[in-house]
């Protein structure tokens, strides 16, 4: 099983993050957006990091 990672999700009207677990048969990802919560400002420093990272580096796919 693959790692999952943040994805950038296009809804109707709006976009999301979510938790996306790719896989051979294209992946599937969570039905709510994620949480960006923490224990601390560094620790919410490191999520929305980790985000953008993954936003960089996934670009954005449709929510269908």
């Amino acid at each position: 099983m693959s790692k999952w990672h943040y994805q950038l999700m296009k809804h109707n009207e709006y976009y999301a993050v979510h938790e996306f677990y790719p896989s051979d048969d294209g992946g599937s990802w969570t039905k709510n957006p994620v949480d960006i919560s923490g224990d601390s400002v560094q620790d919410i420093k490191e999520s929305i990091q980790m985000i953008l990272n993954d936003i960089d580096k996934h670009g954005v796919k449709d929510y269908e």
